[in-house]
């Protein structure tokens, strides 16, 4: 009751907050854009943005989000006329983070992390430029591919996955520490034009970052009902009476476990050949190194009850999740060609030894099929075990994959209207997973701009036809002074809640966020 009462007060109280903070800016005459200056005869510029956004969760059963207020600055400094050096930092506290039990850095190791306040170095690269030959050294985020939102080529960099929709696909990406050299070779009247050559190392893999269980963003495929049942007769007890049928209380921990060893093995690599055949703009893609996918193994623990002779009643245990860190090759391509007022994208990649994981739910759910395991546990607390390991099976399969998309993009009259279909093909696989063996994505986003550009509408939607989910993202965006807008908007999932998407159905939410850029 509490915290719909909250629900209930924080949104005109934030309502309020936002038009006064608003109206007081837009009286303001709006400050230049980037802050410059020359030190040592070295230009070095200074731009950022702060922004503050509440959250009015639709569902009062679901965990919370707190008011959320982030501040980026980015510094791009000139050291000499051939040697640049570029870094963001990204303050953020509050936002779905309330069962954050520190404030500080997010290290580079760990996928469970919940931190707030927190500070973080999001890129922080050296550029240096030569004739032929670009060189970046530091931690960066790339952008590979060129459908949009799912790109099969787009594998260097891991996502953050603490606030899944309303961050845009560049926030979500976590920079990784790399060395980068672009090569552009003369013409040549054999070479397409603009022809280039990307190699990427990265000594050191950087996992995925997931919130602590419990938090609005957890995914609900990855957490165990509160109780396992088991109904009277579904097992023979070690003496051999039948069962009387008994309940096991469940919980839920989460586990980091090391990233793979700093050996130049385990170290990744990636290369992008591109160039231009007549209009069309062509890539090709090789990536060796670990899957920035998700993946999980799951491990479960009984415990005895205080006296034995409670059995079967009075056992209680736990769920582990442990992250899984396999690694893949990717072969793949794109291309994009301008045909009139349409621009047309296609991209795929064929992908050798990807992870994909079940719905973690379903290994804990039929006691018919852990039949074995319980009769065995139970003879081992019979036997004096005060806690005995259950095997659930695998949480997660390896199997090859094609991953493809094909997108068109058309302007006209001021609406701009992106239409794109991405479906993911699992070869030669017999378990049932979160994704199907062929699924299916539609993705459309239009957008249209009014009032002198000063007020933007746009719609994203996204429709898994297999899978059956719906994700539906309405936005407004009101640009108060060249500085200063406000966005509303509100997001709705629908869907089956064993998909990847779908089982976020109950977080539907609305959102109010005012950003000032500098």
């Amino acid at each position: 009751m509490m915290g719909g009462n909250r629900a209930g007060w924080r949104a005109p109280v934030a309502i309020l907050a936002s038009l006064v903070i608003a109206s007081a800016w837009s009286l303001t005459p709006p400050p230049a854009r980037a802050l410059s200056t020359t030190i040592g005869g070295h230009r070095i510029d200074l731009d950022g943005e702060a922004e503050v956004r509440e959250v009015f969760e639709e569902n009062s059963s679901t965990t919370h989000d707190r008011t959320q207020q982030l501040l980026r600055l980015r510094t791009t400094a000139e050291l000499t006329h051939w040697l640049a050096f570029d870094a963001t930092v990204l303050g953020l506290n509050g936002g779905p983070t309330f069962k954050a039990t520190k404030s500080g850095t997010f290290n580079l190791k760990d996928v469970f992390q919940d931190v707030s306040p927190s500070v973080e170095v999001e890129e922080a690269h050296l550029d240096a430029r030569f004739r032929y030959l670009d060189l970046q050294v530091g931690k960066q985020k790339f952008a590979w591919g060129k459908l949009d939102r799912f790109q099969p080529n787009d594998l260097l960099n891991p996502e953050r996955y603490v606030d899944p929709f309303l961050q845009e696909e560049e926030e979500r990406k976590i920079g990784i520490p790399a060395v980068q050299a672009s090569y552009y070779p003369p013409e040549r009247s054999w070479l397409p034009p603009e022809s280039r050559m990307t190699v990427v190392w990265v000594p050191f893999y950087v996992p995925y970052r997931f919130p602590a269980a419990g938090e609005r963003w957890f995914p609900p495929a990855a957490t165990p009902a509160d109780e396992f049942v088991v109904p009277p007769g579904t097992v023979t007890l070690p003496d051999g009476t039948p069962n009387p049928g008994f309940v096991v209380p469940l919980s839920l921990r989460t586990q980091n476990v090391s990233t793979p060893a700093l050996r130049l093995e385990n170290s990744e690599w990636a290369l992008r050949l591109s160039g231009l055949l007549g209009e069309a703009d062509v890539a090709l893609y090789y990536y060796h190194g670990f899957d920035a996918q998700p993946a999980f193994s799951v491990d479960a623990i009984a415990y005895a009850p205080p006296d034995p002779h409670q059995l079967p009643h009075g056992i209680t245990a736990d769920t582990i999740l442990k992250p899984v860190f396999r690694d893949i090759d990717s072969w793949g391509g794109d291309v994009a060609y301008p045909l009139g007022d349409f621009t047309l994208r296609a991209e795929g990649a064929y992908v050798s030894g990807r992870p994909f994981v079940r719905d973690l739910r379903s290994l804990v759910t039929d006691p018919a099929t852990l039949a074995p395991q319980i009769r065995d546990g139970l003879a081992a607390f019979l036997a004096g075990a005060k806690q005995v390991p259950i095997d659930l099976g695998s949480a997660f399969v390896t199997h090859d994959a094609v991953d493809w998309g094909v997108g068109a993009d058309y302007s006209v009259a001021g609406y701009l209207l992106l239409l794109q279909m991405n479906q993911t093909d699992v070869l030669h696989n017999d378990v049932d997973l979160l994704v199907k063996n062929i699924d299916t994505r539609l993705l459309a986003n239009l957008r249209k701009n009014f009032l002198r550009d000063d007020l933007r509408l746009q719609l994203i939607a996204m429709y898994g036809i297999e899978s059956d989910y719906t994700v539906l993202l309405p936005r407004l965006t009101y640009r108060l002074t060249d500085a200063v807008d406000a966005r509303v908007g509100y997001l709705f999932i629908a869907g089956r809640s064993s998909s990847v998407l779908g089982q976020y159905k109950r977080n539907d939410e609305g959102f109010v966020r005012l950003r000032y850029s500098f």
